[in-house]
């Protein structure tokens, strides 16, 4: 059954109503603290993604913080596709949130069903900050393959990653990520990104960076999902981050590079524009859109002239 105009209208219309109400719910509220308060806190995400072979994802988390940190919360998702049925996802979750000086961490653990396959799902992100100047961490995640291949035969991912992070001077700094992901159809995928950023006029918000990302594969191309046995990129751009008031930043940035895979190589390019709260301000909340033509934005396995696009809100209300 094709995917009718009216349904992706309303599925768009809806994943941005969600990120806009997260984002206007937040200017009415600050906090002193950074985290739950007295009474603990709402946490939510939302997210709408389209690509150009017309592969819609639907998903948002919502739950509850306890003034400690720990809280519940629930998933839904829903996923949409030409001459496909489609799917929906539904899950529990247990989760914590703690940000501090030293460290962050930021923890998920439940279960998902989604088109009648249940798994265990989750998600680690753990920063440690070790100097001044470097911080290392370690993120972790379990979840769903949203691809249809994926999504009907209840395929998974397990990913581990270690992180670093190090200001080389007050206008130099460096990122790398390293690690693999264990599909469920016995794909190994071994990974590392790299991002050099290097502000280009002092307390401007106007940065320089080069991303970098290599992987290898090592049961490629089953049809499951954008597998190539190998794949490198690079790219550069510029960022751009302003407060617009004392509640509100706008950021935006731009890149293009050069993609390679065993099967050939392609010019990719990237941007991202958005709005997130002031530092100042302790309700933490963020709305973006980013758009692509990079395969690995998504499963999807795509073709030529290949798109994605997502909408994206996230939001930590704390009450007192």
């Amino acid at each position: 059954m094709h995917v009718s105009r009216s349904r992706n209208a309303w599925v768009l219309w809806h994943a941005l109503s969600v990120a806009g109400a997260l984002t206007i719910a937040s200017f009415a509220h600050a906090q002193s603290v950074d985290g739950p308060g007295r009474y603990g806190a709402f946490s939510g995400d939302t997210l709408f993604s389209d690509d150009s072979d017309h592969f819609r994802e639907g998903r948002t988390n919502a739950g509850y913080l306890f003034s400690n940190g720990w809280g519940l919360g629930a998933s839904f998702a829903y996923y949409d596709a030409p001459d496909w049925s489609g799917a929906y996802g539904r899950g529990l979750f247990g989760q914590y949130h703690s940000h501090e000086v030293a460290q962050s961490i930021d923890a998920r653990l439940g279960v998902n069903d989604t088109d009648g396959h249940t798994t265990a799902t989750g998600a680690l992100d753990y920063m440690h900050r070790v100097t001044q100047s470097t911080s290392l961490g370690l993120s972790a995640e379990r979840d769903v393959v949203d691809s249809v291949a994926g999504i009907e035969k209840g395929l998974t991912y397990n990913s581990l990653m270690l992180v670093l992070d190090h200001q080389f001077t007050p206008r130099f700094t460096v990122g790398a990520v390293a690690g693999a992901m264990w599909f469920s159809d016995n794909n190994t995928r071994s990974m590392l990104r790299t991002r050099w950023s290097y502000d280009l006029l002092p307390n401007s918000g106007v940065s320089a960076y080069i991303k970098t990302r290599t992987y290898y594969d090592s049961n490629p191309d089953q049809g499951n999902y954008y597998s190539p046995q190998w794949l490198n990129e690079y790219s550069g751009g510029l960022s751009w981050r302003t407060a617009l008031s004392n509640k509100v930043v706008f950021f935006v940035s731009g890149d293009l590079g050069h993609q390679n895979t065993d099967s050939g190589g392609n010019n990719i390019w990237g941007a991202r524009i958005g709005l997130q709260n002031h530092r100042s301000q302790k309700v933490q909340w963020q709305i973006a859109v980013e758009t692509t033509n990079n395969h690995t934005g998504g499963f999807s396995s795509g073709g030529d002239g290949y798109r994605y696009t997502s909408v994206t809100g996230k939001l930590l209300f704390p009450f007192n």
